[in-house]
């Protein structure tokens, strides 16, 4: 619980500083004659301003109960290691550590500040699949690549 409400907590405040963005920019490229003080207390005098607040908190309430996943691979980390971090790789991620049956994995360089710092990603076995948790974009785009690899591995191994 308290990882999900840091996660809202972080969520609400990139949507707060995107929101005075784009107010800024407003004020910048149409030349208007209003602070950023102004601006805000034009935008909170009328409805659009509210139902904007109403969002942002919406948004960053229930984005971290779907924004991170949980998905299965038919695989076995110790006999398709090289095709798992071959596939975390490509996806941008390195590893992290090992610790028996479990892999963790954290993105590269500038890929860490658009997720957010939530950029873990963990890969552990549980009987004859593989489960892979953690942010859903990177999760999927990890997987897919993954069972390309297992499919490529099968194929070359017939």
């Amino acid at each position: 619980m308290k990882r999900y409400l840091l996660r809202s907590l972080k969520y609400f405040l990139m949507l707060c500083a995107l929101f005075v963005a784009l107010i800024w920019l407003k004020i910048a490229y149409e030349r208007l004659p209003l602070t950023m003080g102004q601006m805000l207390q034009l935008y909170f005098s009328a409805w659009n301003g509210w139902a904007m607040a109403v969002v942002i908190v919406v948004m960053s309430a229930t984005y971290p109960f779907f924004g991170f996943v949980r998905r299965t691979v038919v695989a076995d980390i110790a006999a398709d290691r090289e095709q798992i971090e071959a596939a975390m790789a490509t996806s941008g991620l390195v590893l992290k550590g090992a610790e028996g049956n479990t892999l963790h994995f954290r993105a590269a360089g500038l890929q860490r500040l658009t997720l957010l710092f939530e950029d873990d990603v963990t890969v552990e076995q549980q009987g004859e699949q593989i489960v892979i948790s953690g942010h859903r974009r990177t999760v999927v785009r990890a997987v897919i690549r993954l069972e390309g690899y297992l499919v490529n591995k099968r194929r070359g191994n017939e």
